[in-house]
């Protein structure tokens, strides 16, 4: 007998950080077709005010999207460009090694 419970989508954290006054409704909108795209839900939307003034492990917005990875809740941290995360690729490169010793990743949202 067939089982009627769908597969669950693949679940990511959408991360956008707000480098100025407005809302990031661009990146968001870029994310959201990114994860359509590929079907997968998106377990939870972060947008972090600190994101330009401190640097990846000190802000606790982004510490959050980690742990709905390390929780499983999620498998990966999707975000518009790799400088949300961070412009300095050091510091970019840490936090995806953090990620994937989670078991997730960091997945840019390019367009297709």
């Amino acid at each position: 007998m067939p089982c009627n419970n769908p597969t669950p989508p693949f679940q990511v954290v959408l991360y956008l950080a707000k480098d100025h006054s407005s809302f990031p409704e661009r990146e968001l909108r870029a994310c959201e077709d990114y994860a359509k795209a590929f079907n997968w839900g998106i377990d939870l939307i972060v947008v972090d005010d600190e994101a330009a003034t401190k640097g990846p492990e000190h802000r606790p917005m982004l510490r959050a999207a980690l742990q709905r990875v390390l929780d499983r809740q999620a498998g990966a941290i999707l975000v518009p460009s790799k400088a949300a995360i961070s412009p300095i690729e050091g510091e970019f490169a840490d936090f995806s090694k953090r990620v994937e010793k989670a078991s997730g990743f960091i997945q840019v949202a390019t367009r297709r």
